[in-house]
């Protein structure tokens, strides 16, 4: 489990993880995605999938989508989305 310092309302205790703490699911399933599609990349390429070893795997700061929220009296909030740019390199092991 990640230890989460500030989320933790309503969060159990974790063995070992230095207290509170739980899997970002959310984050763990779009890293999953790429991941897939960086085997697939790779077999397309004619590598071995079994070969395969994350040499590299970062992520940025991406594109913020510009949104707005009504509210009343004519008024508008700013309710934007921040993206991020996941980054992963594989490589055949020998």
């Amino acid at each position: 489990p990640v230890p989460f310092k500030r989320h933790r309302k309503k969060l159990a205790h974790r063995r070992g993880a230095g207290g509170s703490g739980r899997f970002p699911t959310k984050a763990a399933r779009a890293i999953l995605k790429v991941l897939g599609n960086a085997e697939a990349n790779a077999s397309y390429k004619g590598l071995d999938a079994e070969k395969l070893r994350i040499v590299h795997a970062s992520a940025h700061k991406g594109i913020t989508i510009p949104g707005f929220l009504p509210r009343a009296f004519a008024r508008a909030t700013p309710f934007n989305k921040p993206l991020t740019n996941v980054e992963i390199i594989l490589k055949e092991a020998a």
